[in-house]
Formats: structure tokens, C-alpha cells, sequence
């Protein structure tokens, strides 16, 4: 199976770019399942019910979240039967921490965990509870998202987990790395970087962005208007021979 997997989602105005482009990428590249990070969607943080929506309407299998998966509140009220892998290693009861999809005779499982290095987040410890959970995975393939800050934790999940799942690929960053490669047969890439508005600071307004910088004082971030976008995430192969390659595209 081919799978488009897309980094992180900023913004609204990124869905009415894959609205207008998505079809034509899947057709182009041979793309028979699309994944994405959606957490930075409404209004850069969370996950609006009405944005989950039109995501699901695009075709998009599978979405997974991050630090920022209950900014939204209202996520608490539809997440359950969504086709949402929130964070695993998360301590609720909402949401899923195994998302299981069907694709002809295969069944995907899609997990997502947090990363806890330089992030401040009361979350379990993503190796053990991933340890923890693999003998109750029950599927043809298993696919990972990593959301973390820092690259060495990233990666010493991939050399815990090489040969055990299909692929890791890490998020939150916003940062596309050029480390794509396929260890033990686990497809790997420390960061899928992001999907939003070229000329920002990691999608968001670079003066305000700037600003905080410059002063200390944590004013509102804002997504930035730049009408040129960057889609930029990864191509997995998946099956006997896994297989990962680039992918980055201006509109």
C-alpha cells in the first residue's frame, strides 16, 4: 500500500489548498491512503469539529494529534468515533490510543504518542507504554507517530521499536529533516515538518512570533496570511519491503 503521510496541518486555509490540490497529488504520486497530524488546525491550535469534517471529506484515513489535542474543547465531544489516534501515552479516557483502519484485506494500525523532552507535558513514558501495548496490536501494519521536540528522543524510539513496527514518523516540529530512511524494515524520519503558509515562523505570523522573541511577553501567536503554501510530509511503501521517500511541494 501507498500511503500519503502529511506533517502538521496549520491552519484553516491550508484545507481549502488541499481542497483545490489533494486529488491531483494522490493521482500524480499513485497515493491509495492519506494520513496527516491535525492539531494545528483551527486557528493553529486544536481541532474544530467542523475542520475534522472537512478533513474527513478530502479522503484523509487517519489523522493524529499532539500537545495540542485538546486545545479545542468541543474534541472531547466527537473524538471517540473519529478517525483520531490521539496520544497513547496520554492518562484519558477520551479518544482512541489505537486507531485500527481497514484497506482492502489489511488492517492499518495508526498510534501517536508524545515525545517528553523539552516539552513540559504530563504524559506516561512513550517506550514503556509503547512496549506495553504492541503484544495487543493486532494488525497487518503499524504505523507511528512520534510528536516530540527533540530529535535524539525521536530517534532512540526508532532503534527501540526498529523491526517491530512498519514506520515512525515524527511531528511537532513543523521542521521537514533530511534523515528519511528504513532501519530493521521500520520506515523512519525524525520530522514530517508541516503543511501551511510558506513565509511564516513555523505557520504562524512572523511578527508576532518576532515579538516574543524580542520581548519575553507571550502575546497571541496568529496564523500567517501568506497565500503561498509548502505540503510537506512523506511517501510510505508498505509491505514486504517497507519503503520511504520525500515528499515537498510549494503552491
Amino acid at each position: 500500500m501507498r500511503i500519503l503521510y502529511l506533517g502538521d496541518i496549520v491552519g484553516e486555509a491550508t484545507i481549502e489548498v488541499l481542497k483545490k490540490h489533494l486529488e491531483a497529488i494522490k493521482k500524480e504520486y499513485k497515493i491509495q491512503l492519506v494520513f496527516c497530524n491535525a492539531e494545528n488546525v483551527t486557528k493553529g491550535k486544536g481541532l474544530s469539529f467542523k475542520h475534522y469534517k472537512e478533513l474527513k471529506s478530502l479522503g484523509i484515513s487517519g489523522m493524529t494529534m499532539g500537545n495540542h489535542t485538546f486545545s479545542k474543547s468541543e474534541i472531547k465531544e466527537y473524538i471517540k468515533d473519529a478517525t483520531i489516534a490521539r496520544p497513547a501515552n496520554l492518562s484519558t479516557d477520551y479518544g482512541k490510543d489505537i486507531l485500527y483502519i481497514q484497506y482492502n484485506t489489511e488492517t492499518i494500525a495508526l498510534l501517536n504518542f508524545m515525545g517528553r523532552v523539552f516539552t513540559n507535558s504530563l504524559v506516561d513514558c512513550p517506550f514503556k507504554t509503547m512496549n506495553q501495548m504492541l503484544p495487543s496490536i493486532h494488525a497487518d501494519k503499524i504505523i507511528v507517530d512520534f510528536h516530540g521536540e527533540a530529535t535524539s528522543e525521536k530517534k532512540a524510539f526508532l532503534y527501540e521499536f526498529a523491526g517491530k513496527v512498519d514506520a515512525i514518523v515524527g511531528s511537532h516540529t513543523h521542521v521537514k529533516t533530511d534523515d528519511a530512511e528504513v532501519i530493521q524494515n521500520t520506515c523512519y524520519i525524525t520530522d514530517l515538518g508541516m503543511c501551511g503558509p510558506k513565509t511564516s515562523i513555523l505557520g504562524d505570523d512572523i511578527s508576532s512570533v518576532l515579538n516574543r522573541f524580542k520581548t519575553g511577553i507571550g502575546e497571541p501567536l496568529h496564523v500567517a496570511t501568506d497565500t503561498k503554501f509548502i505540503l510537506t510530509g512523506v511517501i510510505l511503501d508498505l509491505g514486504k519491503e517497507n519503503k520511504i521517500e520525500d515528499f515537498k511541494i510549494t503552491i
